[in-house]
């Protein structure tokens, strides 16, 4: 060419000849190899390889699969042995396929060292022998070429550590015969929904293969010797892999240590003993880091945040008073953690951490100066949401006042009883660990209102142990506090804890500090609570005369306030003291009015309560009949509350209606179903049924 007026002229076969009218730039041949190297790039195979069955099997009809086959991505946790997985898995297929493997380790959560995707794919290049001047510039020519090479042939790529679906989409070959597999930290849901890419999310270890792990690195024989320190060394490694080859590793190179002497470093280090000085790339705190520096600035906060919760996990509802966030905002912030598998939801809206991340989020919380108003916004929130549970079990029931901040986030919209009751059973462990940590941390006014709030849970599900705990908290930190009436409140509801345990001596201790407490107040209402309830502990010790002078007293004490909560439980409990007694007119007498009043309440619980007691009544007065009648009346309603103490006596009153009727094997079934619900809520009161059902 001589100048821009002269055409172009060369001379040249038609299957390689080019012809352009203007050409800027210049001319630039790429000549692709007729044949291409057989590159075997896998890493070495894993050693103390475990409990990946399932998975192998999972990969191994991938690679049968004659359909157009999707790539297949290897996701979990950092340290869960992704890499491990698919090297393994890799080394025992290489030979399906003749044409070679590739292997790249894209790098995705070392942030100054991420490998691109065009750097990756020069790196390909390379591998399949295209010399460096013949490389063109940019992702998609690249891409293009790459394509064009192992078009058809048989090759298994291998591409680890993948952080994003923008890494690795140009390193999809486009050609069915390859196969890719992908490992990442993050669920790479864009792969999964444009290329159609399969996710198989990789868990920890089952305790047995964990201690198998151990077993393999260490030597049998320890691990045989101390079968115990074994598995809490397996425990508290989270039975993630990374974590269990630390402790085998330095349990190997220190053969005096013992597994016991190990085991204690580690629970009071943890990450810091979950490090190797040879590697210390591989220590689980630098691994779980390299996750978390990918974050954005408000999904980091909110994993710091999480690291100050009390609990072992948490309900989507309540994260947005931690964070101080929407729910819609904290929604997306929680899906970017559960997606780079720094947050697991193990079930629909809960979420909790993996053991080890729960103790790397908490080191991070402790930098962060929000986590103190944080941890007092999630315990308001849990307060106020326990106390509006609360209202819906016993909306008669009258309370002293709690001084809480006003929370901004949404509570729960509770649409009946059982709704109510069903959060609380789901959140009582948290809430019970969040009374102890509120009193950790100095919180000591929410220490004692969150048990008051929680009370009604406490009466519904009867957990006496949790209600005795959280109560000796609540007692310790309203006596700092100066709160009387606190103190008078928690006095009562302990009482009825202890009462419960059949620890009758110390029931009737605190309901005697109780009535001094309401009685110095002035509140009668109150007063009149203890002294019930004193009476129905002197029915359970057997005193049964005394239990009816002093039912009758709190009864007389209830109308005179106005209380006819208190007037009807009164007179269900006097009543039941006179069944004792054998004076069964007078008893049905205060058990029907108590009815009276409980209808007027709309109390469905406790009509349900009243039902099974006169039903108890009716079978005293061999009238199984009537008793078979109040009784049948009274499951349904505690079957639809989820009430399962109720549900129990009614249960019971069935069983001993039937059985006078002539009906054995009917009994059996209703005295077996009583049996089921009192194990369920640990009522000391089984030893009944199983007599029952013995005799």
């Amino acid at each position: 060419m001589t100048d821009d007026t002269t055409r172009n002229q060369l001379t040249a076969t038609s299957s390689n000849a080019v012809q352009a009218h203007t050409i800027v730039g210049g001319v630039h041949f790429t000549t692709a190899p007729t044949t291409l190297p057989v590159p075997r790039q896998l890493p070495a195979d894993t050693a103390h390889f475990n409990d990946r069955e399932k998975y192998l099997k999972s990969l191994g009809n991938w690679l049968e699969s004659t359909d157009p086959v999707a790539p297949t991505m290897i996701v979990g946790i950092g340290g869960v042995g992704k890499t491990s997985l698919a090297t393994h898995w890799a080394h025992q297929v290489r030979d399906n396929f003749p044409d070679g493997d590739l292997y790249i380790d894209l790098r995705g959560y070392h942030v100054d060292e991420a490998v691109t995707a065009e750097d990756a794919l020069e790196q390909i290049l390379r591998s399949l022998d295209i010399p460096g001047e013949r490389i063109p510039v940019g992702t998609e020519p690249r891409a293009a070429l790459y394509r064009s090479l192992v078009h058809g042939k048989r090759i298994l790529i291998l591409l680890d550590n993948a952080a994003t679906p923008h890494q690795v989409r140009p390193l999809l070959p486009g050609s069915s015969s390859c196969r890719v597999l992908i490992t990442s930290r993050s669920r790479l849901t864009g792969l999964a929904t444009r290329e159609g890419a399969q996710r198989m999310a990789l868990d920890v270890l089952p305790p047995t293969r964990a201690v198998e792990v151990l077993a393999k690195i260490v030597g049998g024989e320890r691990i045989a010797a101390e079968p115990a320190a074994a598995a809490e060394l397996a425990r508290d490694c989270g039975y993630l892999p990374l974590a269990l080859r630390i402790v085998g590793g330095r349990l190997a190179a220190s053969e005096s240590l013992s597994l016991a002497e190990f085991a204690r470093e580690l629970r009071q280090e943890r990450l810091d003993a979950l490090a190797d000085d040879e590697d210390p790339a591989a220590a689980v705190r630098v691994v779980f880091s390299l996750s978390y520096r990918t974050l954005s600035s408000d999904a980091a906060r909110l994993f710091r945040l999480l690291g100050v919760v009390p609990g072992a996990d948490i309900g989507l509802d309540a994260v947005p008073a931690l964070a101080g966030l929407s729910p819609a905002a904290t929604r997306r912030l929680l899906e970017t953690l559960v997606n780079a598998h720094l947050l697991r939801e193990d079930t629909p809206r809960r979420y909790r951490f993996h053991d080890l991340l729960r103790v790397y989020a908490a080191e991070r919380a402790s930098e962060d100066p929000e986590r103190v108003e944080a941890l007092r916004r999630l315990l308001t929130w849990y307060t106020h949401a326990a106390d509006a549970a609360a209202r819906m079990f016993t909306p008669s029931f009258t309370r002293i006042a709690l001084d809480l901040a006003e929370t901004p986030t949404p509570l729960p919209a509770f649409t009946d009883r059982a709704d109510a009751l069903h959060w609380c059973d789901k959140e009582r462990a948290n809430l019970v660990t969040s009374v102890t940590h509120a009193e950790r941390v100095g919180e000591l006014a929410l220490a004692w209102q969150l048990p008051v709030a929680m009370f009604g849970a406490f009466l519904a599900r009867r957990p006496f142990n949790d209600w005795v705990d959280t109560h000796l908290v609540a007692l310790r930190a309203a006596r700092t506090c100066g709160e009387p009436a606190a103190l008078a409140w928690l006095h009562t509801s302990i009482a009825l804890a202890y009462r419960g345990l059949r620890d009758y001596a110390t029931a009737l201790e605190h309901f005697e500090l109780a009535r001094a407490g309401w009685r110095e107040l002035g509140e009668r209402w109150a007063e009149a609570w203890a002294l019930r309830d004193t009476g129905d502990v002197q029915h359970r010790l057997g005193d049964v005369a005394s239990a009816v002078a002093t039912l009758t007293e709190a009864l007389a004490m209830h109308v005179a306030e106005g209380d006819a909560f208190g007037e009807a439980t009164a007179l269900r409990l006097l009543g039941e003291a006179q069944h004792s007694l054998g004076e069964y007119d007078a008893a049905l007498a205060n058990l029907e009015r108590s009815l009276e009043i409980r209808r007027q309440q709309g109390d469905q619980r406790n009509i349900a309560i009243v039902y099974a007691a006169i039903g108890a009544i009716h079978n005293s007065k061999n009238d199984p009949t009537r008793a078979l009648e109040y009784a049948t009346q009274a499951l349904p309603l505690a079957e639809a509350l989820d009430d399962w103490l109720t549900e129990a006596r009614a249960h019971d009153a069935l069983g001993d209606a039937l059985q006078l009727l002539g009906r054995p094997d009917s009994a059996r079934e209703h005295w077996e179903a009583a049996l089921l619900l009192l194990e369920k809520l640990a009522d000391p009161d089984t030893d009944i049924l199983e007599r029952k059902l013995t005799a």
